[in-house]
């Protein structure tokens, strides 16, 4: 691997603990201001946030992938697809798992925090 594919690995995971800090945000607001009928704003975040997630895992370098084999890569970016590409097809209560669950899940692995 580069010196510069190992240089940008810091960048990338600083990006993904910003991202973590946010979801945690739409967590914390809970479950009922999530599925407010009326309001989609917290899962057009989650979405967002589950995209950026995986824009950012695609980035890292594949020996950095390698070496986290715990996690799903192909998963993550077959969720970021379906999410980029159904936006009303996507359940709420996946939704919710997957910004409650499985996204801090994958931000400790990756990052240790």
């Amino acid at each position: 691997m580069s010196t510069e594919s190992f240089d940008r690995v810091p960048a990338i995971l600083a990006d993904i603990r910003r991202f973590s800090v946010t979801a945690r945000r739409v967590v914390d607001r809970g479950y009922e201001q999530f599925a407010d009928p009326d309001n989609d704003d917290q899962r057009r975040i989650a979405r967002s946030l589950i995209i950026d997630l995986s824009s950012a895992a695609d980035r890292l370098p594949q020996v950095f992938r390698e070496t986290h084999p715990e996690i799903d890569w192909k998963g993550l970016r077959a969720v970021r697809n379906f999410m980029a590409h159904d936006h009303d097809g996507t359940d709420e209560k996946i939704l919710w798992q997957a910004i409650a669950v499985k996204f801090p899940r994958i931000v400790q692995l990756l990052t240790g925090d």
